[in-house]
């Protein structure tokens, strides 16, 4: 008998586009080495324009073999998104190029279409959008978010209340009405209680 050996063989890794927007403290920039690398962070590239055939000969100008990308469009970015997209990457075994929104805009209907990273998402020039991107209704009807996580340092300011209470403090938990009832109801008691002595043979 011959043992037959199966093989298996694993997908091909993935390759992503990812388009992100500077938001601190979520995406950082800093300008790359002399040698057009990024020591720290993500390479990414700030094409200054969405235009996606120019993206597309961008990146095919930066994975071929001498690289001729203009080191003008080259950043390193970095920050708490890029940390997370790294991670999702690591975990769901994919590839991924990074590149600033051309325009600077989150996403807005303007003129019949969608500007900013919404417009990048739905003309096909990215896959996937990683920073601060909040979610309102327009939005979540043409492309689809993860789980939202919020950071904010908004805060409400009040004036504190006096501490002396005024003499009526004591009938604000109960409405005006219900005290009208309870001022009524011992009135009537109290005559009850009255006539009820006076007539009794051993009352007054």
């Amino acid at each position: 008998a011959q043992r037959h050996k199966t093989h298996f063989q694993h997908p091909s890794k993935l390759h992503l586009r990812v388009v992100t927007l500077i938001e601190h403290p979520f995406v950082f920039t800093r300008e790359v080495d002399d040698e057009g690398l990024c020591p720290a962070g993500q390479l990414c590239l700030d094409p200054l324009t969405n235009d996606s055939t120019i993206l597309d000969s961008l990146f095919s100008s930066l994975h071929s073999s001498n690289d001729t990308v203009p080191i003008q469009f080259k950043k390193c970015c970095y920050g708490y998104c890029i940390d997370l997209l790294e991670k999702l990457a690591e975990d769901m075994n994919f590839d991924f190029d990074l590149y600033i929104v051309g325009d600077g805009k989150y996403g807005a209907w303007k003129n019949g279409h969608w500007t900013g990273l919404v417009g990048d998402l739905l003309g096909g020039s990215a896959h996937m959008a990683v920073t601060s991107f909040s979610i309102n209704t327009a939005r979540s009807q043409v492309i689809d978010f993860t789980s939202p996580f919020f950071s904010t340092s908004l805060g409400i300011l009040v004036r504190t209340r006096d501490t002396a209470a005024p003499i009526g403090a004591f009938m604000w938990p109960l409405h005006w009405t219900m005290w009208l009832g309870i001022f009524v109801a011992l009135h009537i008691t109290a005559i009850f209680l009255t006539l009820y002595e006076w007539k009794s043979p051993f009352g007054m």
